[in-house]
């Protein structure tokens, strides 16, 4: 139980967070422009984590990758165009959804 709670320490470390916001805040960015996929930003972001600690690095490559793959399905629901390549399966049924304006946010689902 000692390794759990001492792994989350490191985890929540300030550098460790602001490294995961940066790269989420950079993932945000591939994902949502078509034709850059999460595998490419990655590529970009390796290079970065050379010089990192490893904790904040495997962290910034993991919240990146996420990131990128969600928001991969911005466009595809608004302008039809799949932002990554994982998005390019419900393109036509998301786009089709939010012409009918059935979008949903998660605050409304409740």
């Amino acid at each position: 139980m000692d390794s759990v709670i001492h792994g989350i320490g490191l985890l929540l470390a300030p550098k460790t967070i602001l490294v995961m916001v940066i790269s989420s805040a950079y993932g945000l960015f591939v994902g949502a422009v078509p034709g850059l996929t999460a595998t490419m930003a990655a590529s970009l972001l390796i290079p970065f984590t050379f010089f990192m600690d490893p904790i904040p690095a495997l962290a910034s490559i993991v919240c990146m990758s996420a990131m990128a793959i969600f928001a991969g399905d911005i466009p595809s629901a608004l302008v039809r165009i799949p932002g990554t390549p994982s998005s390019a399966a419900y393109t036509q049924d998301s786009f089709a959804l939010t012409q009918q304006g059935k979008r949903r946010w998660f605050w409304e689902q409740v």
